[in-house]
């Protein structure tokens, strides 16, 4: 309790200029209905999500609720009141408990916002330009980031990190996310600018700094370098070198998957395949930036190189068994309701909890021609939900050693699956509460409030991106190599 209340003060000190000047913010909101669109997100938090007191006691919870609402007493815009959420959301520490845009207003911010034409990596040693989104270079690629408009890098990074809800304290997550979305996140929640002055350090240890100017997300579509053709979210490369195979698989998402014609049976019989007749000794699994809600695909590729039955799950968690009467602010899914399995067990604080025998627990067996050597698999703190479980088993089963990051997904329980859209009928925000929460099977190692660890943690080489090289692919495959 005690940390959330000393984050929401510092969060509240520095959020209110973050996005004055954000489209629609002209339409303020008046005080009375911002309550009643957080009594609407405290009811829906208490009526349906599956761990609310994981970190706090419900009066606990209430108090941060209560927090953020009273000091609500003038006009606001639809950003700040975001931003004013956002540590109700951080108290329940659960990155699919959330809140979203009006879609009118994100599309708004997308057709009408300056960005900031870079693309960037956060690494221990700062932040640093992996692209410039404008067709052309004038800033070296891998240099570090000092200041941009005079506002240092470390200010800037921890105000946009905080606007991230993340699986308890797991800050790695939140920092792929501001990478992935860097330019959009600074247009929204720190300034407006149509020119932006970058300070900076190059790879060769020079300073200098250039004036970038702002682009629409339609403009760096046109000017933007062509890449070649798109890839696969499956793909295996032999490395003859090393006697490996490296399989990226961006994505455990079976509808990304259909609509990009790849069938993940097809798939996996193939890379056992071509595994044999390579004679690879070593499989690494790529699954950096992979998500995915449904944790059948985490026991479909584990299978393929599992050496005994296995469990992706020890339990599964739901609050919300029954279907609630109709709200026209509610879409609640009704499928979820209509299966319910009338054999759940009563757990603790109202919960409720699968019988040992559900087949949703079973064991599952590998592959019938499943890989017998060596695995490695990377992951970061974007491999989540059905990426994270796939993590979770091959570390704790010993099967396979990971390399890289802490995976965005909490090690000891995260939610998933079903959920309720609440739409906030003044703001127009969209509340999400998800209704499952998913243990994984074993046991972690780390702390109760951050991912699966990995055995051997690594990071990007700023160097690298200066070449286009994948520093953590190269010192694995090099390893590898020497290993032999």
């Amino acid at each position: 309790m005690v940390r959330t209340i000393i984050f929401l003060g510092l969060f509240l000190a520095f959020k209110a200029p973050a996005a004055a000047q954000s489209p629609g913010s002209q339409e303020d909101l008046y005080p009375e209905r911002l309550h009643l669109d957080i009594e609407i997100l405290r009811n829906a938090i208490h009526e349906a999500h599956p761990d609310p007191y994981r970190y706090h006691t419900k009066a606990e919870l209430d108090k941060v609720i209560d927090a953020v609402r009273d000091p609500i007493q003038r006009p606001m815009g639809i950003v700040d009141f975001e931003c004013a959420l956002v540590p109700i959301f951080k108290a329940i520490g659960d990155s699919h408990c959330r809140a979203t845009w009006p879609q009118d207003f994100a599309d708004r911010l997308r057709k009408e916002g300056l960005l900031i034409p870079i693309q960037v990596r956060i690494l221990p040693e700062g932040l640093f330009l992996e692209d410039e989104l404008k067709g052309f270079r004038s800033i070296p690629i891998g240099s570090r980031i000092l200041s941009i408009n005079e506002r240092p890098v470390e200010q800037i990074l921890e105000r946009l990190l905080a606007t991230v809800v993340t699986d308890g304290a797991n800050r790695t997550y939140a920092e792929r996310v501001v990478e992935r979305e860097f330019a959009q996140r600074y247009y929204t929640y720190v300034e407006h600018a149509e020119t932006f002055r970058v300070r900076y350090i190059t790879p060769g240890k020079v300073e200098g700094q250039q004036t970038l100017f702002a682009l629409t997300s339609a403009d760096i579509a046109r000017t933007r370098k062509p890449t070649g053709a798109s890839l696969l979210p499956w793909g295996a490369r032999s490395e003859q070198e090393s006697g490996a195979m490296w399989v990226t698989m961006r994505t455990l998402d079976p509808d990304s998957l259909l609509r990009a014609d790849q069938r993940p049976d097809r798939f996996i019989d193939a890379l056992l395949d071509d595994a044999r007749k390579n004679e690879a000794k070593t499989l690494v699994f790529d699954l950096r930036g992979a998500g995915g809600p449904d944790l059948a695909m985490a026991e479909v590729v584990f299978s393929a190189f599992a050496k005994q039955p296995f469990q992706v799950l020890d339990d599964m968690v739901v609050r919300s068994i029954a279907q609630p009467e109709h709200r026209a602010s509610h879409e609640v899914p009704v499928d979820f309701y209509a299966s319910s399995n009338n054999q759940l067990l009563p757990g603790a604080q109202g919960s409720y909890r699968l019988p040992h025998n559900d087949p949703r627990l079973a064991e599952y067996v590998p592959n019938d021609k499943a890989f017998q050597g060596k695995v490695y698999i990377v992951c970061d703190g974007m491999t989540r939900d059905a990426a994270a479980a796939l993590v979770m088993m091959a570390r704790r089963t010993k099967r396979a050693r990971v390399v890289g990051e802490e995976t965005g997904s909490n090690a000891h329980g995260f939610t998933g699956g079903a959920e309720w859209v609440v739409t906030a009928p003044n703001s127009g925000l969209k509340f999400h509460v998800p209704l499952l929460k998913y243990i994984p099977a074993g046991h972690g190692e780390g702390p109760m409030d951050r991912g699966e660890q990995p055995d051997h943690q690594a990071f990007e080489e700023p160097g690298a991106m200066a070449k286009g090289r994948d520093s953590i692919k190269d010192a694995l495959l090099e390893l590898i190599r020497e290993m032999q």
